[in-house]
């Protein structure tokens, strides 16, 4: 998370209501102003925040370098439904038998929604199912993707993802490190997903703690990730497809090589920009905050920008790892590298998309030429022509 500058910390504490329909303190970032309700003050599991009537933002701790997840907690009276549960662990577990003895008063968790398949998302889902006998909800390809990903889980690495990272150009003399990982560290992460689940929908109406609430479905991060716009109040959990202060990781897996989720997560983001309000926006990482729209365009340019100079990186043919300079400011190593191989590629298949990189293969590894003519101000336009790019419109699913 990016450190925030000194500022004088707010009224609200914990357990208080912020009045999200009152103007908040604004922070500057850079070409972007986000209202953050309560400044630099964050919950936990033993001091959650009532944003809303009802509505509690908590925090489970993560056992990762994202050393977090937000959580949401919605009161029914005679339960509880929550959004997304933190990965599987001992902090996590922990986490929740305080929220279970202190928040949520013994009462029991009725309703898990996951808002997509990520270990920090639906981690504890089936753990926190099997002790409450709670409904668990998701949207269908998220929850066959987690169940494959669990049930497919193996300590040898498969062979076509070893052959995904040669031909994007990582060193063959790797390949005895990479296999040593093994392949469950999905599983290692999640509890048991739980048998049976209730399907969300792009456009599907839930009642959560006394209001309707539309989901709206984003991708690029996820094949399926739901969204929650609340049709009674300005209200929305974004998850991870619209975060504050840091933007998703957006990748090319070996699974599907040839897939191009930028265009799907740029096409998301763009339909996003047609909600009219500007809600309350309860993110999964970082503070909740307000000026929805503003953080929707800065997501959409940081990635054009990152495309312009992909482009012009590509005036000589380069492969996926050759890209990392023309893409991230820092030193990639450890398992970021492979997150960030993953991106990369995803950048160079929406060029290659576009018609603005063309491909060649030597019998060993791709690379990538640029090609055309890059327009950046016509990135968006062309993204939303692509085939199976464009959503159906917000006020489609909200009607």
């Amino acid at each position: 998370m990016t450190e925030q500058d000194n500022l004088e910390k707010p009224e609200a504490k914990a357990q208080q209501v912020a009045d999200h329909r009152t103007a908040p303190q604004t922070w500057s970032r850079g070409d972007e102003n986000l209202d953050y309700p309560f400044g630099e003050d964050v919950p936990d599991a033993e001091n959650t925040f009532e944003i809303a009537k009802g509505v509690h933002w908590a925090r489970i701790p993560l056992p990762w370098s994202l050393d977090h997840i937000n959580v949401y907690l919605f009161d029914e009276g005679d339960g509880w439904t929550v959004v997304d549960t933190g990965s599987r662990g001992d902090r996590g577990r922990e986490a929740w038998e305080q929220l279970e003895k202190g928040l949520m008063g013994g009462r029991p968790i009725k309703r898990i929604i996951a808002t997509h398949l990520h270990p920090d998302h639906l981690g504890l889902a089936g753990w926190l199912v099997e002790r409450h006998g709670a409904e668990f909800c998701i949207t269908q390809t998220e929850y066959l993707m987690a169940q494959h990903l669990w049930m497919s889980a193996s300590s040898d690495f498969p062979d076509e993802e070893i052959d995904f990272f040669f031909k994007a150009g990582v060193n063959p003399d790797l390949e005895q490190m990479i296999r040593s990982a093994g392949f469950g560290n999905f599983k290692k992460g999640v509890h048991k997903l739980p048998y049976q689940y209730t399907r969300l929908e792009d456009g599907s109406e839930i009642t959560i703690g006394g209001r309707r609430w539309r989901v709206l479905v984003g991708r690029g991060h996820s094949p399926e990730h739901a969204c929650l716009l609340c049709m009674d109040e300005p209200l929305m959990i974004s998850g991870d497809q619209i975060l504050p202060q840091i933007t998703s990781n957006v990748s090319v897996y070996a699974r599907e090589p040839l897939a191009n989720p930028l265009g799907h997560w740029i096409a998301s983001l763009e339909r996003m920009k047609q909600i009219e309000i500007d809600p309350l926006v309860m993110p999964s990482h970082g503070p909740v905050f307000r000026n929805l729209h503003n953080r929707l365009d800065t997501l959409v340019n940081s990635h054009i920008g990152k495309l312009e100079k992909l482009y012009e990186w590509c005036a000589e043919s380069r492969s996926p790892v050759d890209t990392f300079p023309a893409l991230f400011k820092r030193k990639i190593t450890g398992f970021d590298f492979f997150m960030a191989l993953g991106e990369a590629i995803a950048h160079l298949h929406l060029l290659e998309a576009l018609g603005l990189l063309e491909r060649d293969f030597d019998g060993s590894v791709y690379s990538f030429k640029a090609a055309g003519n890059m327009e950046a101000t016509d990135i968006v336009a062309a993204t939303l022509q692509l085939p199976g790019m464009a959503l159906r419109k917000i006020e489609e699913a909200l009607s």
